[in-house]
């Protein structure tokens, strides 16, 4: 009679300790528990995010400025010539202008953003190593020459350049690193700059024209 209990006792406690695991022992959410949501898909990636970009017609410039001595500065600007916007309404901090290189070295040691309609030559315009805030209400629009806002939407970059050494230097476009959204990003302009050494007629950028 005392077995018989002892037996019915241990199969009791074996019912209960597979219930109670059958109850904690899962990985499964309640059905009723909204599923947690990826954070980077909730925020949509950076889909959202406005992103720096040039009028559709715009195919590449650049400038070219002879008989440079060593460690000598330039101002160079883009006015007139070549401007940047945003593909929709926002706002994005242009932290570094970085020149991609093909030989030398130039440094981008400030810069500045100047209204594409400035009626002067940029010349105005404070030069800064800080960050730059670049805030349009308005995107980029078709090259439309009947367009009201095409001047609203753009702005030329402003630089203060630094031939580093003796040797010729030239950029083939200029990295704009920037955020948006919080997220980094980087938008490559196809401007050159050619620093050229006095009396360089060997590198293809500084040979005399015409």
């Amino acid at each position: 009679m005392i077995a018989q209990s002892r037996k019915v006792a241990r199969i009791t406690v074996a019912a209960l300790i597979a219930v109670l695991c059958g109850a904690c022992g899962t990985d499964q959410p309640d059905a009723t528990t909204e599923p947690t949501q990826n954070p980077t898909i909730a925020s949509g990636q950076n889909s959202s995010d406005a992103r720096i970009t040039v009028p559709a017609s715009y195919k590449g410039a650049g400038k070219r400025f002879p008989n440079v001595d060593p460690d000598s500065v330039r101002i160079v600007s883009t006015l007139g010539v070549a401007s940047i916007c945003l593909d929709r309404p926002g706002r994005v901090t242009i932290n570094e202008i970085q020149p991609e290189m093909s030989t030398g070295e130039i440094r981008v040691e400030a810069f500045a953003l100047v209204p594409s309609g400035d009626p002067s030559d940029g010349s105005n315009v404070p030069l800064s190593r800080d960050p730059v805030v670049f805030d349009r209400a308005t995107a980029c629009v078709p090259d439309d020459l009947h367009a009201q806002d095409k001047a609203a939407a753009r702005v030329a970059l402003q630089l203060r350049v630094r031939k580093v050494g003796s040797q010729t230097a030239v950029a083939e476009q200029l990295v704009l690193r920037y955020t948006s959204g919080g997220h980094p990003h980087e938008f490559s302009l196809r401007w050159s700059i050619a620093l050229c050494a006095p009396d360089d007629g060997r590198t293809r950028q500084c040979k005399p024209l015409g």
